[in-house]
């Protein structure tokens, strides 16, 4: 009983928005089958779509697009698009209605934040730099 009054307890000093974890499996049922748009403080930063199986394609604010797959490792989803970016693990977070992907290992850009600004079912678009998005 005093670890189940002491577990309200945490509970209850965390502030509303406080951030919460997103298993790989519900990030799965919420990205599958969409395209997500990322921000970095409050700027577009891309987008990317998910397709059924691990298939991913990330399209740069300057139009060109790199395909890649991305997998559940423990409580982070890893991307791999190929040699030249290795593997980046992120971890997602729900803060209030947003998802927030926080980058983690030992990247030189370990700890950047990317926002979700919404989902939507159309394909992306790739192409030359400079197509707009």
């Amino acid at each position: 009983m005093r670890y189940v009054l002491a577990a309200a307890a945490i509970l209850l000093a965390l502030p509303a928005g406080a951030e919460q974890p997103i298993t790989p499996k519900e990030f799965r049922e919420y990205a599958e089958g969409y395209t997500l748009y990322f921000e970095e403080g409050g700027q577009p930063f891309g987008s990317e779509s998910f397709e059924p199986g691990g298939a991913t394609k990330w399209r740069y604010n300057d139009g060109s697009c790199i395909e890649g797959i991305w997998k559940p490792h423990g409580a982070q989803i890893c991307f791999y698009y190929g040699d030249a970016q290795g593997v980046l693990c992120w971890r997602m977070l729900r803060d209030g209605d947003d998802i927030i992907a926080r980058l983690l290992g030992t990247a030189e850009n370990a700890g950047m934040e990317l926002r979700i600004t919404r989902r939507d079912r159309k394909p992306l678009i790739c192409g030359a730099p400079g197509t707009e998005l």
